[in-house]
């Protein structure tokens, strides 16, 4: 009886239907927005994936590099977060922003000649407070 038991539990579990997505229906931006949300809400690695889906469904979206690299900032995996920043510059230059990002990813990773020249070419854009902080911290240590 045993025998039967696990096998009809077996063979009706094989059966149950599965819903599968052939395609993605969420335009760029829809992922884009989907992981600014995951991201605020603390969960790096689903705002990781919504990122890059963004990125696999337009390679032109600067933002979605941009933000890309804000969540490996925020992992400390500073390597990746340039490697981002760089992809999202290529795309927007002079975009203050990225380069603030960058500057402080770069003196994080010790190489803080480099940062301390891109911190200024984004202060030279936009005088942004928030610009000046980081330049400050730079310039600090």
């Amino acid at each position: 009886m045993r025998k039967f038991l696990i096998l009809t539990i077996f063979i009706f579990s094989c059966a149950v239907p599965k819903i599968v997505i052939l395609e993605d229906s969420l335009s760029a931006q829809e992922h884009l927005n989907l992981g600014y949300i995951y991201e605020k809400k603390g969960d790096l690695k689903l705002a990781k994936e919504e990122y890059k889906k963004a990125i696999r469904k337009d390679k032109g979206m600067w933002e979605a590099y941009f933000n890309l690299g804000n969540v490996y900032a925020k992992e400390g995996n500073y390597e990746k977060a340039e490697e981002e920043y760089r992809k999202a510059l290529k795309l927007k230059p002079q975009e203050p922003d990225i380069l603030n990002n960058l500057a402080w990813v770069l003196f994080k990773q010790g190489r803080k000649e480099e940062a301390l020249s891109i911190i200024r070419q984004a202060i030279s854009i936009s005088n942004k407070e928030e610009y000046r902080e980081t330049l400050k911290e730079i310039e600090g240590h």
